[in-house]
Protein backbone atom coordinates (compact mmCIF):
# COMPACT_ATOMS: atom_id res chain seq x y z
CA UNK A 1 0.00 0.00 0.00
CA UNK A 2 1.04 3.63 -0.99
CA UNK A 3 0.55 6.14 1.69
CA UNK A 4 -1.58 9.57 1.43
CA UNK A 5 -1.96 8.90 -2.40
CA UNK A 6 -5.19 9.89 -4.19
CA UNK A 7 -5.05 7.14 -7.01
CA UNK A 8 -7.98 9.01 -8.74
CA UNK A 9 -6.20 12.61 -8.95
CA UNK A 10 -2.92 10.49 -10.09
CA UNK A 11 -4.54 9.17 -13.38
CA UNK A 12 -4.33 12.57 -14.71
CA UNK A 13 -0.29 11.90 -14.78
CA UNK A 14 -1.18 9.33 -17.28
CA UNK A 15 -0.38 8.87 -20.75
CA UNK A 16 -3.33 7.84 -22.19
CA UNK A 17 -1.68 6.72 -25.04
CA UNK A 18 0.46 4.71 -22.99
CA UNK A 19 -2.45 2.87 -21.63
CA UNK A 20 -3.77 2.08 -24.55
CA UNK A 21 0.15 0.63 -25.86
CA UNK A 22 0.04 -1.47 -22.74
CA UNK A 23 -3.22 -3.12 -23.39
CA UNK A 24 -1.62 -3.90 -27.04
CA UNK A 25 1.20 -5.41 -25.97
CA UNK A 26 -0.27 -7.54 -23.15
CA UNK A 27 -3.02 -9.53 -25.40
CA UNK A 28 -5.90 -6.75 -25.20
CA UNK A 29 -7.81 -6.86 -28.71
CA UNK A 30 -8.88 -3.30 -29.57
CA UNK A 31 -12.83 -2.73 -30.55
CA UNK A 32 -13.23 -0.09 -33.12
CA UNK A 33 -15.87 2.46 -32.32
CA UNK A 34 -16.79 5.77 -33.87
CA UNK A 35 -15.56 7.69 -30.60
CA UNK A 36 -12.26 9.01 -31.47
CA UNK A 37 -12.46 10.36 -27.51
CA UNK A 38 -12.63 6.99 -26.08
CA UNK A 39 -10.47 3.54 -26.91
CA UNK A 40 -12.42 0.04 -26.35
CA UNK A 41 -10.38 -3.05 -25.28
CA UNK A 42 -11.90 -6.98 -24.84
CA UNK A 43 -10.54 -9.95 -24.01
CA UNK A 44 -11.01 -13.66 -23.23
CA UNK A 45 -9.32 -15.22 -20.17
CA UNK A 46 -8.06 -19.14 -20.27
CA UNK A 47 -11.49 -19.76 -18.83
CA UNK A 48 -13.17 -18.07 -21.98
CA UNK A 49 -14.49 -14.95 -18.91
CA UNK A 50 -15.07 -12.06 -21.58
CA UNK A 51 -13.37 -8.74 -20.17
CA UNK A 52 -13.82 -5.39 -21.51
CA UNK A 53 -12.39 -1.99 -20.78
CA UNK A 54 -12.62 1.54 -22.00
CA UNK A 55 -10.13 3.98 -22.25
CA UNK A 56 -10.71 8.08 -22.33
CA UNK A 57 -8.13 9.64 -24.37
CA UNK A 58 -8.88 13.02 -24.00
CA UNK A 59 -8.09 14.34 -20.07
CA UNK A 60 -10.70 17.34 -20.35
CA UNK A 61 -13.47 15.14 -20.38
CA UNK A 62 -16.20 15.48 -17.02
CA UNK A 63 -15.35 11.72 -16.27
CA UNK A 64 -12.16 11.52 -17.06
CA UNK A 65 -10.61 10.83 -13.62
CA UNK A 66 -12.85 8.02 -12.76
CA UNK A 67 -13.52 6.40 -16.06
CA UNK A 68 -9.41 6.08 -16.10
CA UNK A 69 -8.91 4.76 -12.46
CA UNK A 70 -12.13 2.10 -13.03
CA UNK A 71 -10.13 0.88 -16.06
CA UNK A 72 -6.71 0.66 -14.11
CA UNK A 73 -8.57 -1.18 -11.78
CA UNK A 74 -10.13 -3.61 -13.72
CA UNK A 75 -7.18 -4.36 -15.80
CA UNK A 76 -5.09 -5.21 -11.94
CA UNK A 77 -8.26 -7.47 -11.28
CA UNK A 78 -7.49 -9.30 -14.43
CA UNK A 79 -4.10 -9.86 -14.41
CA UNK A 80 -3.79 -10.51 -10.39
CA UNK A 81 -1.88 -7.55 -9.78
CA UNK A 82 -2.72 -4.60 -7.05
CA UNK A 83 -3.84 -1.32 -8.55
CA UNK A 84 -0.94 0.26 -6.72
CA UNK A 85 1.69 -1.86 -9.13
CA UNK A 86 -0.27 -0.81 -11.98
CA UNK A 87 -0.51 2.35 -11.19
CA UNK A 88 3.17 2.32 -10.36
CA UNK A 89 4.23 1.28 -14.05
CA UNK A 90 1.49 3.69 -15.90
CA UNK A 91 3.12 6.40 -14.31
CA UNK A 92 6.69 5.62 -15.34
CA UNK A 93 5.77 3.49 -18.22
CA UNK A 94 9.08 1.90 -20.46
CA UNK A 95 11.00 0.82 -17.02
CA UNK A 96 11.73 -1.96 -15.33
CA UNK A 97 10.92 -1.64 -11.01
CA UNK A 98 13.61 -3.04 -8.99
CA UNK A 99 12.24 -3.18 -5.52
CA UNK A 100 14.34 -3.71 -2.21
CA UNK A 101 12.59 -4.89 0.92
CA UNK A 102 13.80 -4.40 4.11
CA UNK A 103 12.72 -7.12 6.82
CA UNK A 104 13.88 -6.57 10.31
CA UNK A 105 11.80 -6.19 13.58
CA UNK A 106 12.52 -2.65 13.89
CA UNK A 107 10.42 -1.98 10.85
CA UNK A 108 7.28 -4.39 10.85
CA UNK A 109 4.76 -1.09 11.75
CA UNK A 110 5.93 0.17 8.34
CA UNK A 111 8.77 2.74 10.28
CA UNK A 112 12.33 2.37 9.66
CA UNK A 113 15.45 3.99 11.47
CA UNK A 114 16.94 6.62 10.31
CA UNK A 115 20.59 5.14 9.54
CA UNK A 116 19.21 2.33 8.41
CA UNK A 117 16.67 3.84 5.71
CA UNK A 118 20.00 6.33 4.39
CA UNK A 119 21.83 2.66 4.41
CA UNK A 120 19.20 1.06 2.32
CA UNK A 121 18.36 4.40 -0.11
CA UNK A 122 22.60 4.64 -0.96
CA UNK A 123 23.62 1.29 -1.41
CA UNK A 124 20.24 0.44 -4.04
CA UNK A 125 21.83 3.32 -5.68
CA UNK A 126 25.86 1.84 -5.42
CA UNK A 127 24.06 -1.79 -6.53
CA UNK A 128 22.67 -0.23 -9.73
CA UNK A 129 25.90 1.56 -10.28
CA UNK A 130 28.04 -1.62 -9.61
CA UNK A 131 26.42 -3.31 -12.11
CA UNK A 132 26.18 -0.99 -15.11
CA UNK A 133 29.99 -0.42 -14.26
CA UNK A 134 30.67 -4.48 -14.26
CA UNK A 135 28.65 -4.98 -17.56
CA UNK A 136 30.75 -1.92 -19.46
CA UNK A 137 33.94 -2.78 -17.80
CA UNK A 138 34.16 -5.93 -16.01
CA UNK A 139 36.76 -5.41 -13.02
CA UNK A 140 37.43 -6.61 -9.74
CA UNK A 141 37.35 -3.55 -8.57
CA UNK A 142 36.16 -0.10 -9.51
CA UNK A 143 37.78 3.17 -8.63
CA UNK A 144 37.93 6.78 -9.18
CA UNK A 145 35.24 8.94 -10.88
CA UNK A 146 32.25 7.23 -12.75
CA UNK A 147 32.27 7.45 -16.40
CA UNK A 148 29.43 9.85 -17.75
CA UNK A 149 27.12 7.50 -19.65
CA UNK A 150 26.68 5.34 -15.97
CA UNK A 151 26.43 8.66 -14.28
CA UNK A 152 23.75 9.84 -16.50
CA UNK A 153 21.82 6.27 -16.29
CA UNK A 154 22.09 6.70 -12.14
CA UNK A 155 21.00 10.15 -12.42
CA UNK A 156 17.79 9.15 -14.83
CA UNK A 157 16.80 6.51 -12.25
CA UNK A 158 14.52 7.11 -9.77
CA UNK A 159 12.98 5.99 -6.32
CA UNK A 160 9.25 5.21 -6.02
CA UNK A 161 6.88 5.51 -3.20
CA UNK A 162 7.61 3.67 -0.41
CA UNK A 163 5.40 0.39 0.53
CA UNK A 164 4.35 -0.67 3.90
CA UNK A 165 5.15 -4.70 4.46
CA UNK A 166 8.45 -4.35 6.55
CA UNK A 167 10.13 -1.35 4.68
CA UNK A 168 10.04 -1.89 0.63
CA UNK A 169 11.78 0.78 -1.64
CA UNK A 170 11.10 0.40 -5.50
CA UNK A 171 13.87 1.69 -7.61
CA UNK A 172 12.25 2.88 -10.98
CA UNK A 173 14.73 2.46 -14.01
CA UNK A 174 13.61 4.07 -17.37
CA UNK A 175 14.81 2.05 -20.48
CA UNK A 176 18.05 3.88 -21.83
CA UNK A 177 21.05 2.75 -24.12
CA UNK A 178 24.21 3.38 -25.14
CA UNK A 179 24.59 4.43 -28.98
CA UNK A 180 27.93 3.72 -30.99
CA UNK A 181 29.92 6.50 -29.48
CA UNK A 182 29.01 5.13 -26.17
CA UNK A 183 27.07 8.05 -24.92
CA UNK A 184 23.56 7.79 -23.38
CA UNK A 185 20.46 7.46 -25.12
CA UNK A 186 17.15 7.33 -23.05
CA UNK A 187 13.46 5.30 -25.37
CA UNK A 188 10.29 5.98 -25.04
CA UNK A 189 7.15 4.10 -24.84
CA UNK A 190 7.25 3.94 -28.35
CA UNK A 191 10.66 1.92 -28.95
CA UNK A 192 9.90 -1.87 -30.35
CA UNK A 193 10.08 -4.63 -27.66
CA UNK A 194 13.73 -5.52 -28.76
CA UNK A 195 15.39 -2.44 -28.51
CA UNK A 196 14.31 -2.39 -24.55
CA UNK A 197 15.18 -5.94 -23.69
CA UNK A 198 19.16 -5.10 -25.33
CA UNK A 199 19.47 -2.01 -23.27
CA UNK A 200 21.33 -1.01 -20.85
CA UNK A 201 18.32 -1.01 -17.95
CA UNK A 202 17.39 -4.31 -18.77
CA UNK A 203 20.83 -5.62 -18.87
CA UNK A 204 21.54 -3.73 -15.44
CA UNK A 205 18.07 -5.41 -13.87
CA UNK A 206 18.37 -8.61 -15.10
CA UNK A 207 22.27 -8.94 -14.01
CA UNK A 208 21.22 -7.59 -10.30
CA UNK A 209 18.93 -10.84 -9.94
CA UNK A 210 21.20 -12.75 -11.68
CA UNK A 211 24.31 -12.08 -9.29
CA UNK A 212 21.92 -12.08 -6.14
CA UNK A 213 20.59 -15.31 -6.93
CA UNK A 214 24.60 -16.54 -8.21
CA UNK A 215 25.77 -15.78 -4.97
CA UNK A 216 23.08 -17.04 -2.71
CA UNK A 217 23.31 -20.46 -4.52
CA UNK A 218 27.52 -20.57 -4.71
CA UNK A 219 27.01 -20.02 -0.68
CA UNK A 220 24.12 -22.47 -0.41
CA UNK A 221 26.47 -24.94 -1.80
CA UNK A 222 29.78 -24.37 -0.02
CA UNK A 223 30.94 -23.26 -3.06
CA UNK A 224 32.85 -19.76 -1.97
CA UNK A 225 35.36 -19.99 -4.18
CA UNK A 226 33.09 -19.20 -7.40
CA UNK A 227 31.82 -15.99 -5.44
CA UNK A 228 34.90 -14.67 -7.75
CA UNK A 229 34.71 -15.46 -11.40
CA UNK A 230 37.60 -14.34 -13.99
CA UNK A 231 34.65 -14.80 -16.71
CA UNK A 232 33.79 -10.87 -17.71
CA UNK A 233 30.35 -12.45 -18.52
CA UNK A 234 29.64 -13.13 -15.57
CA UNK A 235 32.24 -11.23 -13.33
CA UNK A 236 31.11 -9.47 -10.07
CA UNK A 237 32.61 -6.71 -8.38
CA UNK A 238 34.16 -5.85 -5.08
CA UNK A 239 31.69 -2.75 -5.53
CA UNK A 240 29.12 -4.92 -5.56
CA UNK A 241 29.37 -6.96 -3.10
CA UNK A 242 30.03 -3.78 -1.08
CA UNK A 243 26.45 -2.50 -1.75
CA UNK A 244 24.85 -5.78 -0.65
CA UNK A 245 26.61 -5.70 2.96
CA UNK A 246 25.65 -1.87 3.04
CA UNK A 247 22.13 -2.95 3.39
CA UNK A 248 21.97 -3.28 6.82
CA UNK A 249 22.47 -7.70 6.46
CA UNK A 250 25.98 -6.96 8.93
CA UNK A 251 22.67 -7.08 11.73
CA UNK A 252 21.17 -10.24 13.70
CA UNK A 253 17.52 -10.84 12.55
CA UNK A 254 17.94 -9.02 9.45
CA UNK A 255 16.77 -10.06 5.63
CA UNK A 256 16.99 -7.88 2.49
CA UNK A 257 14.34 -9.44 -0.33
CA UNK A 258 15.17 -8.27 -3.91
CA UNK A 259 12.07 -8.47 -6.28
CA UNK A 260 12.43 -7.14 -9.62
CA UNK A 261 9.11 -5.86 -11.21
CA UNK A 262 9.86 -6.56 -14.91
CA UNK A 263 8.41 -4.16 -18.07
CA UNK A 264 5.34 -6.45 -18.61
CA UNK A 265 5.43 -5.65 -22.35
CA UNK A 266 8.98 -6.45 -22.48
CA UNK A 267 8.83 -10.36 -22.17
CA UNK A 268 12.43 -11.16 -23.16
CA UNK A 269 15.90 -11.54 -21.20
CA UNK A 270 14.56 -11.60 -17.98
CA UNK A 271 16.41 -13.46 -14.99
CA UNK A 272 14.69 -17.10 -14.21
CA UNK A 273 14.00 -15.50 -10.93
CA UNK A 274 12.13 -12.71 -9.59
CA UNK A 275 12.37 -12.56 -6.28
CA UNK A 276 15.57 -13.42 -3.75
CA UNK A 277 15.88 -13.17 -0.43
CA UNK A 278 19.40 -12.80 1.48
CA UNK A 279 19.51 -12.86 5.25
CA UNK A 280 22.22 -12.07 7.60
CA UNK A 281 23.98 -15.61 7.39
CA UNK A 282 24.86 -14.58 4.02
CA UNK A 283 26.83 -11.61 5.75
CA UNK A 284 30.03 -13.38 6.69
CA UNK A 285 30.89 -15.37 3.08
CA UNK A 286 30.23 -11.79 1.23
CA UNK A 287 32.24 -9.94 3.59
CA UNK A 288 35.54 -12.70 3.24
CA UNK A 289 34.93 -12.02 -0.26
CA UNK A 290 35.57 -8.63 -0.71
CA UNK A 291 38.58 -8.84 1.14
CA UNK A 292 39.70 -11.63 -1.30
CA UNK A 293 38.94 -8.86 -4.28
CA UNK A 294 40.33 -6.31 -2.35
CA UNK A 295 43.73 -8.07 -1.86
CA UNK A 296 44.05 -8.98 -6.15
CA UNK A 297 44.28 -5.57 -5.76
CA UNK A 298 47.10 -4.81 -3.35
CA UNK A 299 49.27 -7.34 -5.67
CA UNK A 300 48.84 -4.92 -8.34
CA UNK A 301 51.50 -1.58 -8.67
CA UNK A 302 49.53 1.61 -8.11
CA UNK A 303 50.87 4.87 -9.58
CA UNK A 304 49.85 8.64 -9.40
CA UNK A 305 51.09 11.13 -11.73
CA UNK A 306 50.03 13.31 -14.79
CA UNK A 307 49.11 12.63 -18.85
CA UNK A 308 52.59 13.53 -20.85
CA UNK A 309 51.35 12.42 -24.31
CA UNK A 310 48.55 11.21 -26.16
CA UNK A 311 48.51 9.24 -28.98
CA UNK A 312 45.64 7.81 -31.26
CA UNK A 313 43.42 8.34 -34.64
CA UNK A 314 42.54 11.60 -35.51
CA UNK A 315 38.61 10.60 -36.10
CA UNK A 316 37.29 10.44 -32.21
CA UNK A 317 34.29 8.53 -33.88
CA UNK A 318 36.60 5.96 -35.31
CA UNK A 319 38.41 5.66 -32.13
CA UNK A 320 38.46 2.49 -29.82
CA UNK A 321 41.67 3.12 -27.58
CA UNK A 322 44.72 5.29 -27.35
CA UNK A 323 47.78 4.79 -26.51
CA UNK A 324 49.18 7.09 -23.37
CA UNK A 325 52.11 7.92 -22.02
CA UNK A 326 52.00 9.03 -17.85
CA UNK A 327 55.02 10.75 -15.98
CA UNK A 328 54.92 10.14 -12.07
CA UNK A 329 57.07 10.00 -9.27
CA UNK A 330 58.61 6.73 -7.55
CA UNK A 331 59.01 5.59 -4.05
CA UNK A 332 62.22 7.61 -3.93
CA UNK A 333 60.62 10.74 -5.90
CA UNK A 334 62.72 9.72 -9.25
CA UNK A 335 60.92 10.55 -12.56
CA UNK A 336 59.57 7.61 -14.22
CA UNK A 337 57.32 7.37 -17.48
CA UNK A 338 55.32 4.47 -18.49
CA UNK A 339 53.27 3.71 -21.50
CA UNK A 340 49.29 2.82 -21.19
CA UNK A 341 47.03 1.08 -23.96
CA UNK A 342 43.77 2.57 -22.68
CA UNK A 343 39.92 1.46 -24.16
CA UNK A 344 37.95 4.44 -25.19
CA UNK A 345 36.08 5.32 -22.23
CA UNK A 346 39.35 5.80 -20.31
CA UNK A 347 41.13 6.94 -22.96
CA UNK A 348 38.95 9.88 -22.81
CA UNK A 349 39.39 10.11 -19.53
CA UNK A 350 42.86 10.76 -19.92
CA UNK A 351 42.29 13.90 -22.58
CA UNK A 352 40.31 15.22 -20.10
CA UNK A 353 43.20 15.29 -17.49
CA UNK A 354 45.31 15.92 -19.99
CA UNK A 355 43.40 19.11 -20.76
CA UNK A 356 42.69 20.40 -17.22
CA UNK A 357 46.09 19.61 -16.08
CA UNK A 358 44.42 16.70 -13.56
CA UNK A 359 46.55 13.82 -12.00
CA UNK A 360 45.68 10.60 -12.52
CA UNK A 361 45.76 7.26 -10.62
CA UNK A 362 46.49 3.94 -12.43
CA UNK A 363 46.48 0.54 -11.32
CA UNK A 364 47.98 -2.39 -12.98
CA UNK A 365 50.87 -4.54 -13.56
CA UNK A 366 54.52 -2.81 -14.28
CA UNK A 367 56.48 -4.95 -17.37
CA UNK A 368 60.03 -3.86 -16.96
CA UNK A 369 61.51 -4.22 -20.42
CA UNK A 370 64.08 -2.95 -20.35
CA UNK A 371 63.64 0.22 -21.86
CA UNK A 372 63.29 3.96 -20.36
CA UNK A 373 59.81 3.92 -20.67
CA UNK A 374 58.17 1.20 -19.33
CA UNK A 375 54.45 -0.75 -20.45
CA UNK A 376 51.74 -1.51 -17.84
CA UNK A 377 48.63 -3.39 -18.15
CA UNK A 378 46.29 -1.44 -16.45
CA UNK A 379 43.40 -2.70 -14.18
CA UNK A 380 42.06 0.61 -13.44
CA UNK A 381 42.38 4.19 -14.84
CA UNK A 382 40.65 6.82 -13.29
CA UNK A 383 40.96 11.35 -12.41
CA UNK A 384 41.59 11.85 -8.81
CA UNK A 385 41.48 15.81 -9.38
Amino acid sequence: MIYSVNFMDLTEKINPHAVVKYLKDTGWIQYKTKKEYIKTFQKFTDKDEFYQVTIPIEKDLADYKQAMFEAIEQIAFLEGQSTEQLMLYLLNPNTDILKIRLQKKDVEAGSILFDDAINLFENAKKLIAATAQDILHPRYIHQGRQEEAVSQFINNCKFGQTEIGSYIISVVCPFAELDESEEYKQLSIFSDEEQCANSLTRKVTNRIMSNVSTIKNNIDNGEFEKLISDDEETMISANFYEALTGMNISDQDTAVEFIAQWSPVVKRNRCDQDKIVLTHDYYEPIARTIEKLRETINTHSKIVGRVKRLESIPDASKRTNGKVTIVYLDENDNKKTVSLQLARDDYNKAIEAHESGSHVEVIGEIEDNGKRTRSMTVESFSIID
